[in-house]
Order: C-alpha cells, then sequence, then structure tokens
C-alpha cells in the first residue's frame, strides 16, 4: 500500500486489486470483533480500578486505626495538646493568638472525638492563654457566650492575659469579664488606647501572681483627665518583668509615666526592665523603689524638644543593674536624649553596655570614674553614622576592665585605634589593657591608611605582653573582608590570633 500511495494513479494489477477489494469486504467485521474486546477489557479495567480504590481506601483505614496516637494515654495526649498553646506571653502577642477563634486550638482540639474532647476539656490549662483580639468582636453576643465557656473551662487556673485594641473599650462587655479574675493573672500584655488603661483600676487592686506586665500605650485619642489616674497595676509583689511602649509620643509630655502611672512597688523579684519612652520617664523608672533589683534593662529613648529645656534628669544609682541597652531612635525631638540619661548613671555593677543609635546626630555620654567600674563588655553600635572619636576615647579611658569592645560606626579618624595601641612608660596599654575580643565587622572607615593602623594596633596588642600576662592579650579579632588579606594577618593567625571576617 505504501507503494501504492506514492502517486495518485488507481490500482490496476488484477492481484492488487483482489487484495483490497477482501480487506474492505473484511474488515467491518474484524473491526466489530475488536470494539466487542475493547469493551469487554475496558469493563474489566474498571472493575480492577475500583477493587484497586477500594483496597487503597481499606488499607488507609487500617492504618489509621492502628495509628500508635490512638494508643496514646491521656497524660502524652495532654502533653501534645499543650504545646499547640503559646506558653509565653510574648508568643501569644506575636503571633496574635485569638482565643476565641473556633478554627484555632484549643477549641479544634475538643471537635476531634470524644475522648480527645473529653482529654480538652478536663485540662484546664489549654483554656489559660487568653489572647483577646477587641477589634474584631463585633458581634459582642456571640463572642460573650464563647469568652464564658472559655473562662469556665480554665478553672482556677493561672492565666496569661493578651488584650489588643485600637479603638476606646470602655464599653466592651469581654473586659467586664476578664477584670474579675486578676487575681488569676500570671503575664498580662496590653495594647490599647492609653485613656484605655484607666479601666484596669477596677481589677482587685492585687496582682498576687503577675510575673509579666507588659503596657504598649498609645497617646492618640482622649488624654488622661488626672495626673496618676492609672493605679490597677501597683500591687504586684511577684513582678518579675516589665515591658512599657509609648506609641505616639506627645512632644509636649516628658512625664507620661511617672505622673500618669502608678507601677508596682512592692516586687522584689523584678529583674528585667524594657521600656520605649523619654529620658525622664526612663529615669523616673529606673530609680523607683520597684525596680530596685533589676539586672537587665533595655531602654528605647525618644527625644522631645521639651524634654530638652528646663528639666534636669537627677543622679540615679543601681547597685543592681547588671546589663544595660539604651537605644536613641529617631525621632523629631533634639539628639542626645540617651546620652543626657546615661550621663547621669552611676552603675557599680554593670558588666554589659550597648549604645545603639538610629538619630543621625549621634552624641556620647559623658562617663566618670564612677559610672560603671565593673563593665567588661561595650558595645557602640550606629551603623552608617559617624561617631566623635575622641568622645570615645573619653568614655574610654573610664573602663579599664573591658575585656569584649564591638565599635560598628563609620570612623572618620584613626583617633581611637592610635589609642588603643598607645603604650604606656611602664608597658601596659593607656586604654583597656584586658581587652580579649575586638568587634569591627559592619564598620566603616573613612580615614587614610586604615587598613595599615588598625593592623599595627592589633599587631601591637599581641606582641608587646610579657609571658606572665599572656592572658591579656588580643585573643579575638572580628574584620570586614577586605582587612583580612595581608601577610601580617596570616602570621598573627599562625600566632593563634581568632580571625572572624564578614563575607
Amino acid at each position: 500500500m505504501a507503494e501504492l500511495f506514492s502517486s495518485n494513479d488507481p490500482p490496476i494489477d488484477p492481484v492488487e486489486l483482489e487484495t483490497l477489494e477482501t480487506i474492505v469486504r473484511g474488515g467491518d467485521g474484524y473491526l466489530s470483533v475488536l470494539q466487542q474486546r475493547i469493551f469487554a477489557t475496558r469493563e474489566t479495567l474498571e472493575a480492577l480500578l475500583k477493587e484497586q480504590a477500594l483496597q487503597v481506601k481499606r488499607v488507609a483505614d487500617a492504618k489509621t486505626l492502628l495509628n500508635p496516637v490512638r494508643e496514646l494515654p491521656q497524660d502524652v495526649l495532654i502533653e501534645i495538646f499543650t504545646a499547640c498553646i503559646p506558653n509565653r506571653i510574648e508568643i501569644a502577642v506575636s503571633n496574635e493568638f485569638d482565643c476565641l477563634d473556633t478554627k484555632s486550638a484549643p477549641w479544634v482540639l475538643s471537635q476531634v472525638c470524644a475522648s480527645w474532647r473529653c482529654a480538652a476539656l478536663a485540662t484546664a490549662k489549654l483554656w489559660s492563654c487568653i489572647g483577646l483580639s477587641m477589634d474584631r468582636y463585633a458581634n459582642h453576643t456571640k463572642y460573650v457566650f464563647r469568652f464564658g465557656i472559655l473562662l469556665a473551662r480554665s478553672g482556677s487556673h493561672p492565666l496569661m492575659v493578651s488584650i489588643y485594641a485600637t479603638a476606646d473599650i470602655a464599653r466592651h462587655p469581654l473586659l467586664a469579664m476578664i477584670l474579675p479574675t486578676s487575681s488569676r493573672w500570671i503575664s498580662l500584655s496590653v495594647t490599647a488606647l492609653l485613656c484605655s488603661f484607666v479601666l484596669f483600676n477596677n481589677i482587685s487592686h492585687s496582682l498576687p501572681l503577675l510575673e509579666f506586665l507588659g503596657i504598649h500605650a498609645t497617646t492618640f485619642g482622649a488624654p488622661l483627665e488626672n495626673s496618676r489616674a492609672v493605679w490597677g497595676f501597683q500591687h504586684a509583689p511577684r513582678l518579675q518583668r516589665l515591658l512599657i511602649e509609648v506609641l505616639g509620643i506627645m512632644v509636649t509630655e516628658p512625664f507620661l509615666f511617672s505622673r500618669q502611672f502608678i507601677l508596682p512597688e512592692d516586687s522584689r523579684e523584678l529583674s528585667r526592665l524594657f521600656a520605649l519612652t523619654t529620658p525622664l520617664d526612663a529615669a523616673y523608672l529606673l530609680q523607683r523603689h520597684g525596680a530596685r533589683n533589676v539586672e537587665n534593662s533595655r531602654l528605647w529613648i525618644v527625644g522631645t524638644p521639651i524634654s530638652e529645656q528646663g528639666f534636669v534628669v537627677p543622679m540615679i544609682r543601681h547597685a543592681c543593674l547588671r546589663d544595660l541597652t539604651v537605644t536613641e531612635t529617631a525621632s523629631r525631638g533634639r539628639p542626645g536624649s540617651s546620652a543626657k540619661l546615661i550621663s547621669k548613671l552611676q552603675l557599680p555593677v554593670l558588666q554589659i553596655l550597648t549604645l545603639s543609635y538610629k538619630n543621625p546626630t549621634v552624641i556620647m555620654p559623658v562617663i566618670r570614674q564612677g559610672t560603671v567600674p565593673a563593665l567588661t563588655h561595650l558595645h557602640l553600635l550606629a551603623a552608617g553614622l559617624a561617631i566623635d572619636g575622641n568622645a570615645v576615647v573619653e568614655m574610654l579611658k573610664w573602663t579599664p576592665g573591658l575585656t569584649y569592645l564591638k565599635l560598628v560606626f563609620n570612623f572618620k579618624t584613626a583617633d581611637i585605634f592610635i589609642a588603643l595601641g598607645t603604650v604606656n612608660d611602664d608597658e601596659t596599654f593607656e586604654l583597656i589593657p584586658r581587652l580579649h575580643t575586638l568587634f569591627l565587622t559592619g564598620a566603616q572607615f573613612d580615614f587614610k591608611d586604615h587598613d595599615f593602623i588598625i593592623t599595627e594596633m592589633v599587631v601591637a596588642r599581641r606582641e608587646l605582653v610579657e609571658e606572665d600576662k599572656a592572658e591579656a592579650s588580643l585573643k579575638v579579632v572580628c574584620l570586614n573582608e577586605d582587612l583580612r588579606n595581608g601577610e601580617r594577618w596570616n602570621r598573627l593567625r599562625d600566632d593563634g590570633l581568632e580571625i572572624f571576617v564578614a563575607v
């Protein structure tokens, strides 16, 4: 046939004609037979596919029934359930945990089967993480009913409470339901309008279990009418951590917390204090009787014009503070707000000091002989910003016990490195003779021959040390990539200096 199709001529050979006619006469019958066979085969295939699907389901069902989860004892099951709930208030706040969302734990855990429901309902801890996003609850009736169920299931278990609201919650029914449980609060985080905090004066005025208090206030909205208007938090004898954040600080009010909040004064366990506020309020927070045992503090300082005009930060001596981080945020206020605060501090046991700057103009604090006599770690962070090298040198003169120095800013001059490499007549370094680690990763150098000057300082710190003082030599250096090369750095590395390079 291929030969016949190669031309348009009709077949004329008698044998060819007979063959073609035979094919035509018998073709229809054979096609009918094939169709019947295909139909029968298809039925067989469909039956096999159905049987296969049935068997797959039977195997899956059998595996489900044999799943070890079904054999878990109730105590193990409860531990797994508990892992589905935030175990710290910070997790509940950061993840916007909504305790009234029935599509999330713990509600969904009680809807799987009878045994799971019994386990969930019998575990008060599952229902003791209260995350309320007040703005979501437009249908008050539905959520009031659901919240009542949750509180009942929590029994008498201590509560972690997180409340978030951008609107006034004075008339919100859920707030009226949660306030009477204040004696059970172990953690409390409130993000709300400043005026809304007055509502917490309706609690029992005693928070016997409270260990964490987070106040996130926004000054937008109606201001407080009276000074010291918020007194609901004043009694928390077990408080360990205090977090204060003020969003939208008004430039006319530098005494926000000291005038309008009465914070816990009876706690002997408060060890960590975090706050975003003004310099004057930060001073108030540090010198409070309730903060006398604070060992770790993070302060984000917002400068305000009025706080620089006529108001004096008092001298503050804190006998327990060991780790202090002060960040000067970029704001409309004058620069130097953090310097104003730190220059008034006396911290006899402080070991770690971190100064971070976001404001384009960096003003260093004045460090005196008795400011930080026990300091071992100093971090100066102002990425991309210039810092007065002479001011840093003056600071380092009063921190002889430093072993760790981190400098991340724009070096305009070589003053700091020259001073670090200068030796006295008695062959000891003028500045921080016990320096163990120098961190320069991320810093910028805008002075001539910076690579040579830095290398000379490091070499001096490594070589000019007597054998009996070998433990005082520089051990670790963290550098930018452009400083890692060179034969001298290779020799330093071979000599035992640990060099870490950012790539």
